[in-house]
């Protein structure tokens, strides 16, 4: 046996298994066995249109490209009647009748006895009467001559009985197995059940439905590892079936939100099957941030918005995306078109609230970043995180009075946030009211015992408002504790020994201070050096 003849016959069995199971891997062994037979024989017609057959259905070319390879078949041995069926079947789903008619009866006249031509005759035929007009009773008188005759010919067409025999016993073991695992299922022994139905995977071209019950099974049992699996599987199976990525997406989404990767491979077989879907382009957008692939993510969101230019929210994406490239003109644009259609005004205060931060900390436009966040105000019942907005803006002003007096406001509101009395704490201390900043320090820590800031900059008011070394190193210690990688606490601490006359021990805190800010960048490295070289100077 030649290495052609031992692959077409490897592409026909798995072929014929696919047919019968629907099996991925049973179509991918029959499409490189057909591959491999025209390799080795490029004159083997049958394995052209039976090729043409599996790539047209898994997708991988169009009508096109099945009529090319039919094509073939039939200029390599015109007298092969499947060659010609195969043609004809191509050519009606492009809906080029005449043509597909002309190729069934030069079929038919090579294999008058053949069912399959016969009965793909009187389909096309009906197809063709509801494509037109006028309809012929000539038409519907052929497509009934050749749909009896066909069907009366199935009995005596041994390879059709043999593929219906075979579908019938796989159909019957399905129904047996989903009784037999429902019964489980329904008496609670889902492992039972679960058993049933993956035995049963093996021998069924209803394997989708079966593995959707093994996820069902598995969710139940929070075997969320198993599910992804099974979903995964009924998607593949499906051959990329949209309802049923859509139902993995969500369940990824709700179980796996890790799995990124994924999820990007799901919504990209999405638009490519449906380009007008500019929801998917959306996801995409957000998960390629979510890797901090940014120009993927900034083309998804273009992609988004080309299919529905005036969405809100694809805008403000988009301009997220733009802020993450430091492309800040584009990103101001687009903010300012989402905030102009206003879809929710506790949503539009956030996109202010991103608007304002762009004005104030790139553009330096503090005036424009606080009359954008007054008017978020306007938008919102959460005022507190705009209060405190425009306070850091005050501030940073050396606006201090207005500082504190929103920082108050915004306290009013959400009198549990340890980081608004330590920033208030901080504004106080900028005033020399020492003791009103010890009281808001210690606030933020009674709130938060993890706060290393505020145990820092408490120790800075005792050291140096109070000259408290003692209590100045308790604090700069526990934030220490708290944050071994803090520079500026190091570095205070080694101020406070220093102060105390401890050389040898504030020169290994300035040290400390110094190797770690090689990467936090915390202080200006001349400020460590400095007071370290001091130390020593005669």
């Amino acid at each position: 046996m030649t290495n052609a003849q031992s692959s077409l016959e490897n592409a026909v069995k798995a072929h014929q298994q696919y047919l019968l199971k629907a099996d991925s891997e049973d179509l991918s062994r029959a499409i490189n066995c057909y591959i491999e037979t025209i390799k080795e024989n490029p004159r083997a017609q049958s394995a052209y249109y039976r090729l043409a057959t599996l790539l047209h259905n898994s997708g991988q070319i169009g009508l096109d490209g099945a009529i090319e390879q039919c094509s073939k078949a039939v200029n390599i041995n015109p007298n092969d009647p499947n060659a010609h069926m195969y043609l004809g079947y191509f050519l009606s789903l492009k809906q080029n009748f005449d043509e597909a008619k002309k190729e069934f009866k030069k079929a038919l006249k090579l294999n008058p006895n053949t069912s399959r031509t016969r009965l793909i005759l009187a389909l096309t035929m009906l197809e063709k009467i509801k494509n037109e007009d006028k309809k012929s009773l000539k038409d519907w008188a052929s497509a009934f001559y050749w749909g009896l005759t066909g069907t009366v010919l199935s009995v005596f067409d041994k390879a059709s009985l043999k593929m219906l025999a075979q579908n019938i016993k796989n159909d019957f073991n399905y129904i047996k197995n989903r009784a037999e695992g429902e019964f489980f299922e329904k008496i609670n022994s889902q492992k039972k059940a679960y058993n049933i139905y993956l035995n049963a995977c093996d021998n069924s071209k209803k394997s989708i439905a079966l593995y959707e019950r093994m996820a069902r099974i598995a969710i139940k049992k929070n075997r969320h590892d198993i599910a992804f699996d099974c979903l995964n599987n009924v998607v593949i199976l499906s051959n990329n079936n949209p309802d049923k990525i859509i139902n993995a997406i969500e369940y990824i989404e709700q179980f796996h939100n890790d799995k990124t990767d994924v999820l990007i491979d799901y919504y990209t077989v999405l638009v490519n099957k449906y380009p007008g879907l500019s929801k998917c382009y959306y996801e995409l957008g957000h998960l390629y941030l979510k890797k901090e692939e940014k120009i993927n993510a900034l083309s998804a969101f273009k992609l988004a918005l080309e299919h529905d230019k005036n969405n809100p929210y694809y805008q403000n994406s988009l301009a997220y995306a733009y802020v993450q490239l430091e492309q800040y003109d584009s990103a101001i644009e687009l903010y300012q078109k989402a905030l102009e259609t206003n879809p929710q005004d506790e949503w539009s205060a956030v996109v202010a609230q991103a608007l304002a931060a762009i004005y104030h900390q790139v553009k330096g436009n503090s005036s424009a970043a606080i009359s954008m966040l007054e008017n978020s105000l306007l938008l919102t019942k959460k005022k507190s995180p705009i209060y405190e907005a425009i306070a850091d803006i005050y501030y940073d002003e050396e606006n201090l009075n207005k500082a504190i007096e929103y920082y108050e406001l915004a306290l009013d509101e959400d009198s549990k946030n340890p980081k608004l009395y330590s920033r208030l704490a901080m504004s106080f201390w900028e005033q020399d009211y020492i003791e009103k900043s010890i009281v808001y320090y210690s606030k933020a820590i009674e709130l938060d015992s993890s706060y290393d800031i505020a145990y820092n900059n408490l120790g800075v008011v005792f050291l140096d408002g109070l000259g408290d070394t003692q209590r100045a190193q308790q604090y700069f210690t526990t934030a220490i504790q708290i944050n071994p990688d803090y520079v500026l606490a190091h570095f205070n601490l080694g101020r406070s020994k220093e102060i105390e006359g401890e050389k040898i021990t504030a020169a290994k805190q300035y040290q400390k201070a110094l190797n770690l800010n090689k990467e936090k960048k915390e202080l200006d490295e001349e400020i460590i050096t400095q007071r370290l070289y001091k130390l020593f100077e005669t």
